[in-house]
């Protein structure tokens, strides 16, 4: 082996061993980085199950007021007006 390709190896090395020893560190950057993600997902999670929750109770004691209001409502809100049903 030449003497340049020797050197060329273990400058290789030495830049293979350096970037190597910074992987542990960003690795764990990224974790931590990604943490207020996934307590912020969980939270949403959570909110989105008592709501689904507080939405199907409310459901169940009031459908036949719900069954009854619900032309009204659907009027209003432009359903049975002449320019929806055009």
């Amino acid at each position: 082996m030449a003497l340049t390709t020797i050197l060329a190896v273990i400058g290789g090395i030495v830049i293979i061993i350096g970037a190597a020893a910074r992987v542990p560190k960003a690795v764990a950057e990224l974790i931590q980085a990604c943490t207020p993600v996934v307590h912020a997902l969980n939270e949403l999670r959570v909110a989105t199950e008592r709501n689904t929750q507080k939405v199907s109770r409310e459901e169940d004691e009031n459908t036949p007021e719900l069954e009854r209001r619900a032309p009204d409502e659907a009027r209003v809100a432009g359903v049975h007006s002449r320019t929806a049903q055009q």
